[in-house]
């Protein structure tokens, strides 16, 4: 039985080890951490017992391993974690601060959603479809680009902000460092994805289908308690070994395989390794053998990081009352934020026996999703605020909203937001706020502009050496939860082939369209899209010419 040794417990980590287990591998996992789950993780850390989390995430119809594999891990003898752990499709909104919410509805809601007039959600709609029905182009070109610049010329001030404002909720990405090419690729999957994911009947209706354009969904309870301890138990239960608080120190190298790795002085023997850890640890260990950091695929991680560490710093609201929201499970991005907050009240999807925290009657999960923008009270930046600063900002930025405000006097016989008193806000513990730059415990890698070219593949030229996380090669090409379970099936596959990964579906109007761009781009000539218009205005100029010299002629 060949062994495999994984370092990291985080998505990517455990889905390696779920698909070798279950194919009879020995298969022991390092987490350097306490728990398993990485940036999903939750927790419950303080005397009231109120849960914690790293950050909310839904998960969108085009997450097709993630899906297929939850349906494979046991939530309790009732069913797997698909079937009894995931809640329907949040309700998202762009909350403004002196303007109605606004809700998707379908793609005809955009230009509303987004406070855009036709002619900007023409050119808005132009641009897009030029990210969807680019491939090569997208990857090395529009990858360069910034997708919040590349719309600003084509938006008005209102609906320029407002569409930026959905990158870091939605995208994952703060607007100031996306690229075109990522948030082509997030939406083109979120509104076109047609594998359908079928749900059965629950309490809250009857079974239900996601697909394309179905918005997000989460937990019906904290994180860890919903998958990774299941999770976590199940694999064990499939003979998986588990050491907690031990990380990767060191690889030893041979020049063809790695012989052995180091967590601090103990010596770890395998006959393959997985690192399924973020790359900016993963640069640091292969700087410590240079012979290794040369080889291929392992190159990469020093550009990979190069734009260093994101920085998306999630919170929770609690209340000791409980407040009402008008539309069933409201997700709201507070559009007019500085710091781009998002928020979600999670007892809207959460089972009735989760509990909450003492003298807790709702709590809002919280994530400022962009750290270089000053804020309207200090005038700095989440980069340099305290974290008595940041509690202030969060505080008064969900108050100015005037759209969420509305909502919720509409649900609550008249009674506004500040009419609820906050029981307490907390922060994610492992951010350390500092007047020097806030740092997290462990650094967080997102796709950013210049990002794609660097991504490496899953299998590495070192014989018994490979990678699994979302910043590895996947067809998802978004860090994401897909990406990351995508990746650690394809680190698995690497070493078996048995293993199966679901490919991500494409429209063949978008697939067609974009193998002709290809060949355009090849030819260095200009994107389909525009070859097209151009063409039409080339073909019209002569009709023009002919109807003006008639017009002259009388």
């Amino acid at each position: 039985m060949k062994s495999i040794i994984i370092f990291g417990a985080g998505i990517a980590g455990l889905s390696a080890a779920h698909e070798l287990a279950q194919l009879g591998y020995s298969v022991t996992v390092y987490e350097a951490t306490d728990q398993a789950g990485g940036f999903f993780r939750s927790a419950r850390l303080g005397k009231d017992n109120m849960p914690t989390e790293y950050s909310w995430h839904g998960m969108g119809p085009w997450y097709h391993n993630a899906f297929d594999l939850m349906r494979k891990i046991p939530f309790s003898e009732k069913g797997s974690i698909y079937d009894l752990a995931l809640s329907r499709p949040v309700d998202f909104g762009i909350f403004p601060d002196n303007d109605k919410a606004k809700f998707y509805d379908g793609l005809k809601s955009i230009p509303t959603m987004f406070r855009m007039n036709r002619w900007e959600f023409t050119k808005w709609s132009y641009l897009m479809m030029k990210t969807w029905t680019s491939n090569n182009r997208s990857k090395i070109k529009y990858d360069k680009l910034n997708a919040a610049q590349a719309w600003k010329p084509l938006l008005k001030e209102t609906a320029y902000k407002t569409w930026r404002s959905c990158f870091g909720p939605w995208i994952g990405s703060d607007w100031p460092k996306v690229s075109l090419q990522t948030a082509g690729e997030f939406f083109k999957k979120q509104l076109t994805s047609k594998l359908p994911h079928h749900h059965k009947a629950d309490q809250d209706g009857p079974a239900w289908t996601q697909d394309a354009g179905i918005g997000w969904l989460l937990f019906k309870g904290p994180s860890s308690e919903y998958w990774f301890d299941p999770w976590v138990t199940y694999l064990k239960e499939m003979g998986v070994t588990f050491y907690w608080e031990k990380a990767l120190t060191k690889l030893e190298f041979d020049g063809t395989s790695i012989i052995s790795a180091y967590c601090g002085e103990e010596k770890i023997l395998g006959d393959s390794y997985i690192l399924a850890i973020n790359p900016f640890f993963t640069a640091e260990i292969l700087s410590e053998t240079p012979e290794l950091e040369r080889q291929g695929e392992l190159k990469l991680f020093k550009p990979l990081v190069k734009g260093g560490p994101h920085t998306q710093v999630s919170f929770r609201v609690a209340f000791s009352e409980k407040i009402k929201f008008p539309r069933v499970r409201t997700a709201v991005v507070v559009s007019d934020s500085e710091f781009n907050l998002t928020l979600f009240a999670v007892e809207q999807v959460w089972d009735n026996d989760v509990d909450l925290g003492q003298n807790i009657k709702s709590l809002w999960t919280g994530t400022s999703c962009i750290s270089s923008v000053p804020g309207r009270i200090y005038h700095k930046p989440v980069d340099i605020c305290t974290k008595e600063e940041f509690i202030e900002e969060v505080k008064a930025q969900i108050y100015s909203c005037g759209a969420l405000d509305k909502l919720i006097k509409e649900a609550n016989n008249g009674r506004g937001l500040k009419e609820f008193s906050i029981e307490k806000i907390e922060v994610w513990s492992e951010w350390v706020f500092s007047r020097e730059g806030i740092k997290p415990l462990q650094p967080k890698w997102v796709n950013t502009t210049d990002t794609q070219a660097y991504l490496p593949s899953q299998k590495t030229p070192v014989l018994n050496l490979f990678l699994a996380g979302a910043h590895t090669k996947t067809q998802a090409q978004v860090w994401s939860i897909e990406g990351a379970v995508e990746s650690g099936r394809r680190a698995a596959k690497a070493i078996d082939d048995r293993v199966q990964v679901l490919d991500q579906d494409q429209p063949m109007w978008t697939k067609s369209l974009s193998k002709i761009d290809d060949l355009l781009f090849t030819m260095k000539a200009p994107q389909l899209i525009d070859t097209v218009l151009i063409s039409l205005i080339l073909l019209a100029i002569p009709k023009i010419c002919k109807r003006f010299k008639k017009v002259a002629l009388k």
